[in-house]
C-alpha cells in the first residue's frame, strides 16, 4: 500500500471515527490580538508567488477585494494602489512587500496590511478529469504596532470531469482537457479567498460588527497535552519530507470550484499543503523573526490550542522550536499554559 493511500485512509478514519479531540474557543479569545486593534481599512499588497504559475499573484490579489469588503472593511482599490507604485517606479512585487510598514502607513494611512503567499498552484490530469489545486496563506499586520494580528490558510481546487456518455464525448473531452484544464482562474481565486477569509472577524461596516466576539470556534487539536509536554504525530514534524498531492486528493467528483475549510477539517495532513519550508523569515519593521508555519503566534510566541488551552512552547534564541524524539513519539517542551474559556 503506497503512502498516498495510507494517508487517505488515515484521513477518512479521522473524519468518520469521531474520536478526534477539539478545543472550543470564543472568537474573541482566539483572535485576541485582532480584536484589541480591530482595523477598519485594509491595504492588500502584491502576493509572494513561490509557484511556477506566473499569473497566480494577480488572480488572487484582484479577487480578494470582494470578500474583504463583504466582511465589513474598506479595502484600498487595487488598481489605484498599483498606479501609485508604478508612479514611484516600484513594480516588483517583492520590492513592494519589503517597503517598511511605517512608510506604507504614512502613504496610505491604512489600519492594516494583508500579506499573501501562494504556496501551491498545481495542475493535474488523468483519463477522466483535470484539476487545479491551490494553497495559500494570509497574514494581517497592524500598521500602528507593526505586529501580526491574524493568520490563515486556504486550500481550493477546480475540478472538470470528462463526459463519458459516449466514445466521441470521451475523445473530445480528453483532447480538451489535454489542452486546457477549463479552469476560470479568477473564479478559483475568489473561492479560495472567500474560504481563506471566512474566519476573519467582521469589520466596522458589517452588521455583526463586534458581536462575533462571542462566536464559538471548534478547533481540532493539533497535538496532545500529557505530563506537562505537547505531543504531536510524526507528520507534524516531518511533513515537509512527504510533500505529495495528498492534501487535495479527497475531491468532489463533479465540475466546479471547491475549497476545504481548514479549521473544521483539522488533522496535520492539511497543514503541509504547498509548503516547502518548515521555517520562514518574516520582517516586521526593522526586526526579522524566524517563524514556524504550523504554530499560532501571540506577539511572536509560538503556541497550539489543545484541550481548550494555549500551550506556549519553548524556542531557541534564533527562533527555532526544538522537538524531542522519544522512541516513536515526538514532543515539545512547554513554556506556559493558558486556559481559554469557551463560554
Amino acid at each position: 500500500m503506497n503512502k498516498k493511500l495510507i494517508l487517505i485512509i488515515s484521513f477518512l478514519s479521522f473524519v468518520f471515527s469521531g474520536c478526534a479531540t477539539s478545543s472550543s474557543v470564543k472568537k474573541g479569545d482566539y483572535y485576541k490580538s485582532y480584536f484589541n486593534t480591530h482595523p477598519t481599512s485594509i491595504l492588500v499588497l502584491p502576493a509572494r508567488n513561490t509557484t511556477t504559475a506566473a499569473d497566480a499573484a494577480e488572480h488572487f490579489r484582484y479577487s480578494i477585494t470582494q470578500p474583504l469588503a463583504e466582511r465589513g472593511y474598506y479595502v484600498y482599490p487595487v488598481h489605484l494602489v498599483d498606479a501609485f507604485f508604478k508612479s514611484e517606479n516600484i513594480v516588483e512585487n517583492e520590492l513592494i512587500r519589503n517597503i517598511p510598514i511605517s512608510k506604507l502607513k504614512e502613504v496610505f494611512n491604512a489600519d492594516a496590511i494583508v500579506y499573501i503567499d501562494i504556496n501551491a498552484w498545481d495542475t493535474g490530469y488523468n483519463v477522466i478529469s483535470s484539476n487545479v489545486d491551490v494553497g495559500l496563506s494570509y497574514a494581517i499586520v497592524n500598521t500602528a504596532t507593526e505586529k501580526e494580528i491574524w493568520r490563515s490558510n486556504a486550500y481550493a481546487y477546480s475540478a472538470r470531469v470528462i463526459d463519458t456518455s459516449s466514445i466521441v464525448s470521451i475523445i473530445v473531452s480528453a483532447v480538451t482537457v489535454a489542452v486546457n484544464t477549463g479552469t476560470d482562474y479568477t473564479k478559483l481565486s475568489l473561492v479560495a479567498n472567500q474560504h481563506g477569509l471566512s474566519t476573519l472577524p467582521v469589520g466596522k461596516y458589517h452588521p455583526n460588527y463586534k458581536s462575533d466576539l462571542e462566536e464559538v470556534l471548534v478547533i481540532p487539536d493539533s497535538g496532545e497535552y500529557k505530563n506537562g509536554l505537547l505531543y504531536v504525530d510524526e507528520y507534524f514534524v516531518y511533513g515537509e519530507n512527504s510533500e505529495e498531492d495528498v492534501p487535495l486528493v479527497v475531491r468532489m467528483r463533479a465540475n466546479g470550484y471547491f475549497a476545504f475549510n481548514v479549521m473544521s477539517l483539522g488533522g496535520n495532513v492539511f497543514k503541509h499543503n504547498g509548503y516547502t519550508k518548515y521555517y520562514y523569515l518574516e520582517k516586521v519593521g526593522e526586526k526579522t523573526y524566524l517563524k514556524n508555519k504550523f504554530f499560532l503566534y501571540d506577539d511572536y510566541r509560538p503556541f497550539l490550542f489543545v484541550e481548550g488551552k494555549k500551550l506556549y512552547v519553548e524556542r531557541e534564541s534564533d527562533g527555532k522550536i526544538p522537538f524531542i524524539k522519544d522512541g516513536s513519539k515526538y514532543y515539545f517542551n512547554i513554556e506556559e499554559v493558558v486556559e481559554v474559556k469557551s463560554n
